[in-house]
């Protein structure tokens, strides 16, 4: 094997580690720890780990007060949030909203497509513009959120979303209570893939310099 495919390896290796050692990672469920914030100006707000974060939900009709849910959710620096996968969906209605905007609170008006990064239906029957209805259970719908040609007039992304805070809004307008799992899953940036290979180079150098 050449000395730079062995790097590549091992590092992947040891990212691989670090990522399935926080696997499975439940940020908040709201059966046990409470009902999240339906403040746009207040959003629960948790720092992402390596891999998978769970939040757990539910929304019930359009005449309470609780159909949304407010979340920041912070990237650390070095990582990435390169999923938005829709683990768990359980309503009558076939779909709810999600929308993300960068910072650590919601500004603007949540009706106005213009105030989002990106956005997405989701739900066993999304519609997302000229797509048909979909299941997108077991779906990463951060592709979805950052096309702009099916989250018509939001800014747009490119998957994935570097380090920082987002504002995320889980929502349900719809007359029928709403249970959700999200699970926000956090990757390294390509630099800190690069810096776990050049470690892994010197400590390699090192071991064969003293064979």
């Amino acid at each position: 094997m050449a000395y730079s495919h062995k790097l590549v390896v091992v590092a992947g290796l040891i990212i691989a580690l670090v990522v399935s050692r926080a696997q499975g990672a439940i940020l908040w469920n709201e059966a046990v720890d409470g009902d999240l914030s339906g403040n746009q100006s207040a959003p629960n707000a948790f720092t992402l780990l390596p891999g998978t974060n769970a939040i757990i939900g539910s929304l019930r009709t359009s005449s309470s007060t609780d159909n949304q849910d407010w979340i920041a959710l912070t990237v650390p620096s070095g990582m990435q949030l390169g999923a938005v996968v829709l683990k768990s969906y359980v309503s009558t209605d076939q779909q709810g909203f999600t929308g993300v905007q960068a910072g650590t609170n919601f500004v603007g008006s949540v009706n106005s497509p213009g105030s989002y990064l990106g956005y997405a239906h989701f739900g066993t029957g999304a519609q997302n513009g000229a797509l048909p209805a979909t299941n997108l259970v077991g779906v990463d719908i951060l592709p979805i959120m950052g096309d702009t040609t099916l989250a018509v007039g939001s800014q747009g992304f490119t998957p994935p979303l570097g380090s920082g805070t987002y504002t995320f809004l889980i929502q349900q307008t719809g007359s029928a209570a709403t249970s959700y799992e999200f699970d926000y899953v956090v990757i390294p940036e390509p630099a800190t893939v690069l810096l776990v290979a050049l470690g892994c180079g010197v400590i390699f150098l090192r071991r064969q310099r003293t064979v």
